[in-house]
């Protein structure tokens, strides 16, 4: 099997700026400690500065997004893992094991789903409509609907438990010190709402979202609901509380639930970017393995 990439960072070959800006000292009529020439690679001054290295691709970012959206729920059956491999190119391995072959011979066009849903989620990330996770929403609802709507009980069942506790938390007196940079987001939705009642509406709006019927209302609509709701949550962990939270607490929770489910969207907006950088006007290069082999 080819082996798998490591996107490790590479560093500027520099030495400490005390090397470039250090004069030697000289005796009257003297020779200089050194007599050696100045090197390029000693002397900044020579040449331009050399540029920053690359930013590496984040490669963790890119394998959740993925098994987020080839994955049927969260069961160990179900999960799609996903390494990145570099060798003869770069594309990306995909695996799921089959849990015995009772359960294969019992649900062949289940299994054979996976083969069907990965090309067209991957068509779509480097379709040129696609423009951002909005875009991608459609597949997530109709494909992966189970593990969407788990994805919405565990914030929504998170909040509601928070019912009641948010004038326990501490909050800061004022939304800019509550919301630091994002003050002015805040600030533009909610005016001159203190920042316990800011989490509070938060709260509600994204429980409502959450709690949407996704057979009756139209999937134009449902984007335009579940965009809000990301937006939503994105604010709420900007809150210093809710970064603070002490472990094991409702807040903690809540953050922890909206953490796992905000990939859904900023993820996929760097994977669309990454794919297209990686694979200019071609096919995303991915394979299957071991689908062959049966854990019974």
């Amino acid at each position: 099997m080819p082996s798998t990439l490591m996107l490790v960072s590479t560093t500027s070959n520099s030495s400490s700026l005390s090397r470039f800006n250090h004069k030697e000292e000289t005796e009257p009529g003297s020779m200089p400690h050194s007599a050696r020439s100045v090197d390029e690679d000693d002397d900044l001054t020579i040449r331009p500065r050399r540029k920053p290295p690359p930013k590496i691709p984040k490669q963790h970012v890119i394998t959740n997004t993925i098994t987020s959206y080839l994955s049927k729920s969260d069961s160990r059956e179900e999960v799609v893992s996903v390494t990145i491999n570099s060798s003869p190119e770069l594309s990306f391995i995909l695996h799921k094991p089959l849990r015995n072959r009772l359960s294969y011979e019992n649900n062949p066009c289940e299994a054979m789903q996976d083969f069907m849903d990965a090309p067209e989620f991957f068509t779509i990330i480097t379709n040129p409509q696609t423009k951002n996770y909005k875009d991608v929403l459609p597949f997530l609802i109709t494909r992966r609907r189970k593990f969407f709507e788990k994805r919405l009980w565990a914030v929504r069942a998170t909040l509601k438990a928070m019912n009641g506790e948010w004038s326990t938390l501490g909050t800061s007196p004022s939304i800019h010190e509550e919301f630091s940079s994002f003050s002015n987001i805040a600030c533009l939705r909610f005016g001159a709402l203190p920042p316990v009642d800011v989490l509070i509406k938060l709260s509600v709006e994204i429980q409502t979202c959450a709690r949407v019927n996704i057979d009756v209302v139209p999937m134009e609509r449902l984007v335009q609901i579940f965009d809000r709701m990301f937006e939503d949550c994105h604010l709420f962990l900007r809150s210093r509380t809710v970064a603070k939270a002490a472990p094991r607490s409702g807040a903690a929770a809540a953050k922890s639930a909206m953490e796992r489910f905000l990939p859904l969207s900023g993820g996929v907006d760097y994977l669309i970017k990454f794919c297209r950088n990686t694979f200019p006007g071609q096919e995303i290069r991915y394979q299957w393995t071991d689908r062959g082999r049966f854990e019974d």
